[in-house]
């Protein structure tokens, strides 16, 4: 058979496309298919449409019109015109979109109200052929029947109530003439005495043997011309009617036995859990709904859960699927279904001693399900067995639920349409729920492994606890409450405060636990004004590296005093444990001065609040200063999650402090500044770590330090790690003044853009070799100096000496100085450079955009590759690439190494009024008619196959190198190769789009 899942499925299929209720041998069949993949959702839905039934139904039948039926028979109600257009544009086939009507909404695990309830009336209308009941024309005597069935010990067949009991609402035979019926048939009867056939009725009807009395009384009726039959009637009837006290329990459970079923319904959920268990146990597999129909309604008739084992221990499939095994080996197959790991020897010896097979099986399930451990392990196996039997019994995973009064368990209508407390396997299997705090009651959401999100509304102080097993990775909790008490779960928790929680007056109390967990406010601040958090609001991230919004922390400077001022600082951060991050994101708060006045800036956070560092933001003169207490809040650094709103931190500190780490898309918009305590770091670290889908935009970030000019500490060094979960850029403007930054290492295997701003200006060393996703870099400044002209100098084989001669004439054209360094990934990509800066590209296919690059202040690249690398020249607007169908590079020539170092000396003597000119004289381009070509390319040789090569581009197209021109140098080429390969052309760009070809600009 296949599961219920499946068979709802394929059902849901068949009533959408046939109009009609599926059999019971037509939607196993087909949920087969489904559960075996021998059908897709979509195949099936196929074959179904191609049937002769199918295919009258729809014929003449636009696909407008077939998808407007079909979805007006699942939902209730007709698409509307958007709805109608979105689901068919762009569709392929009508299988196709009938199928995700059907699926859309049979799984949809939404909040939305409207859905939900239409997917409620739709799984009614499936569940009405998955769980067939007693015919309409047999309602009226269905109870009776089902009476004798029970009173005779048999069991009940749906078809025997149905034919029964439409004899006995017709009218065509008495009920005393079915119970003989009943009674002749029944095989157990046969031979039995009159006074054991009256004890048997009575043990099935009452649970007990006749008293002498009942004995002597039904004897002697059937001693005196009554049927037995007459007897079992009266003995239905009596039960009935009013019965002593000690018979109560026998009358509940016949009347549970006789409970009449409308189509589609089941009994109690705990019924439906118990048989959903032991198809899980046994032969490992969901229950399917004939199953489900039946043996659900049997337990609810009376029927132990033991003797509900025995019956189907016997059954065909359970004895091929570990029913047939014996002794250890039939325990460890129950245990290991049960439990989802095998039993040690203690536990096979405890359920070894037991006396049968079906009372092993009760005992492993009941064991589990009833068991108080609290080990992880052991809370771990019991929950994920509930979440197993929720799944099989499709129980919702969403739901909105509300506190029960006397605590525990959490109080909905899901699943069964009235209100109740939801059973652990309810709670199992829930990935999203919405809870309404509406009393101080606990609310126990341990059992809900799988929650992925959670909504707290309400303003009772309920105390809510998630599961803290180990196994949850996290939830997403929305706080709208500014009461609550919310224990979190053991994973990476992410708790959202809204405005709707009053966190000014509340109580309300976070309790993270272990993960790694973020507690996140908006903040309550008015324009210009601080934000206010109840001495009431507490919170403790637990285990873990957790993060905290900094509009939690407030601070206070109270100034008091006339000539001898003292300012006492204080703040709240003593309510808030084991925060090791602060969020910045969202932050609107800044600090309350009075008594003095305040100079105290919007969207500014102290940090030495937290270190005892605190600045009075006061211009009043103050003598002595009261710093806070000091708090372990921040010890890790700062969070960006989202945007932050020209936040400022002041008082930064080093150590493990001074980080930032990106954990969410800020937009370019954000805008964010720290201030350093002076000497407080020599370095800075900066870590992307989001999931996203898209790219994930820092903003901008200015960095201020200051050091001492006695043994101080300058912030040197910015380590940029580019990381994340998923496939996107991670983007960064460096912005804001800082001359102490010297170098940038990057790493990670995320891309990142770059945006180096003028501030930085004193930036000597960016260094990505250790990324590989690449880099896009535009950077606003180069070096100093050191640049193509005295490389190539440098780079002769008596450079030292060279140079040494040249050193007056160097000195006199500026050309000494530094060069900002530049070394990329192994990815492709992109650098927007400036003049007097070094790059080593990587292995990737690199594009090389250079804002300007003369003889006097130039590019150096030192690992071009002309088969895959792109220069765009800024000065000129030309592209060079081996794009052939560009123009050719002109051959300038070649000069040898050492011919050169030979006829230095002749500019020595001669007057070198330019950088321009000092090149033109080593490459022998000096002459006015030097430059033949817009692009050409000269080289100096250091043997036959090595040399450094000049591109040279005639800006001014005078024929002359001057320095106007542009001058591009690289290194470790081959001349020849060089030629044959590049070509240049117009780099044009049309509405912001670069690398357009010309010929794609032609007009007819």
């Amino acid at each position: 058979m296949a599961s219920l899942a499946a068979q709802q499925t394929a059902a849901a299929i068949y009533y959408s496309v046939m109009g009609k209720d599926a059999t019971s041998d037509a939607y196993d069949y087909f949920g087969q298919q489904l559960e075996g993949g021998s059908k897709t959702l979509d195949e099936l839905t196929e074959s179904l449409l191609a049937s002769p039934e199918a295919s009258a139904r729809f014929a003449s039948k636009s696909l407008e019109q077939i998808i407007t039926q079909v979805y007006t028979s699942v939902h209730g109600a007709a698409p509307t015109a958007s709805q109608l257009s979105e689901l068919i544009t762009g569709t392929t086939t009508t299988s196709s979109v009938i199928a995700k009507i059907v699926d859309g909404l049979l799984h949809y695990a939404g909040t939305d109200a409207t859905t939900l309830a239409q997917q409620s009336a739709f799984e009614t209308t499936i569940n009405g052929s998955l769980y067939p009941a007693t015919k309409s024309a047999a309602t009226e005597g269905s109870a009776d029947v089902q009476a004798l069935y029970h009173s005779l010990g048999r069991t009940q067949v749906q078809e025997g109530i149905n034919y029964w009991g439409e004899v006995l609402a017709n009218g065509s035979k008495s009920f005393n003439e079915v119970a003989n019926a009943f009674v002749n048939a029944t095989a157990a009867l046969k031979g039995l005495s009159n006074s054991d056939f009256v004890n048997f009725i009575f043990q099935n009807t009452y649970n007990r043997a006749a008293t002498s009395s009942e004995l002597d009384q039904y004897v002697n009726s059937l001693s005196n011309a009554s049927s037995r039959g007459d007897v079992l009637v009266d003995v239905i009837t009596s039960i009935r009617s009013n019965v002593a006290a000690g018979d109560t329990s026998a009358q509940t459970s016949f009347n549970a036995a006789t409970k009449v079923y409308q189509q589609g319904t089941l009994p109690a959920l705990n019924f439906q859990e118990q048989a959903a268990s032991v198809y899980l146990a046994v032969p490992g597999r969901g229950i399917d709904a004939e199953a489900l129909n039946h043996w659900s309604k049997e337990l609810a008739a009376g029927k132990s859960f033991s003797s509900l084992n025995a019956s189907l221990l016997k059954s065909g499939e359970f004895q091929k699927k570990g029913a047939q095994l014996t002794g250890d080996e039939f325990i460890q197959h129950v245990f290991s279904a049960v439990h989802g790991v095998a039993a040690t020897a203690a536990q096979l010896a405890t359920y070894a001693s037991l006396s049968s097979k079906e009372a092993i099986t009760s005992a492993i399930i009941q064991d589990l399900r009833n068991s108080t451990a609290t080990d992880n392990a052991t809370v771990s196996q019991q929950h994920a067995f509930e979440a197993d039997i929720g799944a099989s019994l499709l129980y919702n995973t969403s739901a909105t639920l509300s506190a029960t009064a006397g605590g525990g368990n959490a109080t909905g209508t899901v699943n069964t349409g009235t209100s109740h407390t939801l059973s652990n396997a309810e709670t199992a299997v829930l990935q999203s729920a919405v809870l309404n705090a509406n009393s101080a009651n606990a609310v126990n959401l341990k059992f809900a492994d799988n929650l992925q999100n959670l909504t707290i509304n309400g303003t009772s102080a309920a105390t809510v606890s998630l599961s803290d097993n180990g196994v949850n990775q996290g939830v997403d909790i929305t706080v709208n409450n500014g009461n609550v008490i919310l224990n979190a779960g053991s994973g990476s928790d992410t708790v959202n405060v809204t405005s709707s929680a009053n966190i000014a007056s509340g109580t309300g109390k976070f309790n993270l636990g272990a993960g790694n967990d973020s507690l996140l406010w908006s903040g309550n601040a008015a324009s210009g004004a601080a934000n206010s958090v109840g001495s009431g609001i507490s919170a403790n991230g637990g285990e873990g590296v957790d993060t905290i919004s900094a509009n939690f922390i407030t601070k206070n400077v109270a100034i008091t005093g006339s000539l001898l001022r003292t300012a006492t600082i204080t703040s709240n951060a003593s309510q808030f444990s084991n925060f090791e991050k602060i969020d910045l994101a969202g932050y609107i708060g800044k600090a309350t001065v009075s008594g003095g006045t305040s100079t105290a800036a919007n969207h500014t956070f102290d940090f030495g609040v937290l270190t005892g560092n605190a600045s009075t933001e006061s211009s009043t003169t103050v003598t002595t200063t009261n710093q806070a207490a000091t708090s372990n809040i921040g010890s890790q650094g700062f969070v960006l999650s989202g945007l932050a709103d020209a936040v400022k931190v002041i008082n930064a500190a080093g150590g493990n402090a001074a980080q930032l780490e990106i954990t969410g898309n800020a937009t370019a918009a954000s805008d964010l500044s720290i201030a350093f305590r002076q000497n407080a770091t020599d370095h800075f670290n900066i870590n992307f770590n989001a999931e996203s889908t898209s790219d994930v935009n820092a903003g901008s970030l200015a960095l201020s330090s200051s050091s001492s000019a006695l043994m101080g500490t300058a912030l040197a060094t910015v380590n940029i790690a580019s990381g994340g979960t998923g496939d996107f850029d991670n983007i960064l403007a460096l912005t804001g003044s800082n001359s102490q930054v010297r170098t940038l290492n990057i790493s990670g295997d995320h891309a990142l853009d770059l945006n180096l701003g003028s501030g930085f200006s004193n930036v000597r060393t960016i260094d990505a070799s250790s990324n590989t996703g690449g880099l896009n870099l535009d950077t606003s400044h180069g070096g100093t100096g050191d640049g193509l002209i005295v490389q190539l100098l440098n780079a002769l084989p008596l450079g030292a000496v060279t140079t040494g001669l040249l050193a007056p004439v160097l000195t006199a054209l500026g050309l000494n100085g530094y060069q900002l360094k530049i070394t990329g990934t192994g990815a492709a990509d992109n650098f927007d450079i400036a003049a007097n800066t070094s790059v080593t590209g990587g292995a990737g296919a690199n594009n090389y955009e250079l804002k300007s690059s003369t003889s006097s202040a130039g590019v150096t690249i030192n690992d071009f590759d002309s088969a895959k690398d792109t220069i765009v020249d800024g000065l000129s607007g030309l592209k060079i690439s081996n794009d052939a169908s560009g123009s050719a590079v002109a051959d300038y020539g070649t000069r040898s190494a050492d011919v050169l170092d030979g006829i230095l000396g002749t500019l020595l003597g001669g007057v070198v009024n330019s950088a321009a000119g000092l090149l033109g004289g080593i490459l022998g381009l000096g002459s006015s008619n030097a430059l033949t070509s817009k692009v050409g390319i000269a080289s100096v040789a250091f043997d036959g196959t090595h040399s450094n090569s000049y591109v040279i581009i005639d800006n001014n197209n005078n024929g002359t190198l001057d320095r106007n021109d542009s001058v591009i140098y690289l290194t470790d080429q081959n001349h020849q190769s060089l030629l044959d390969s590049l070509h240049y052309a117009p780099e044009v760009s049309v509405n912001g789009v670069a690398d357009t070809a010309v010929t794609d600009l032609a007009v007819a």
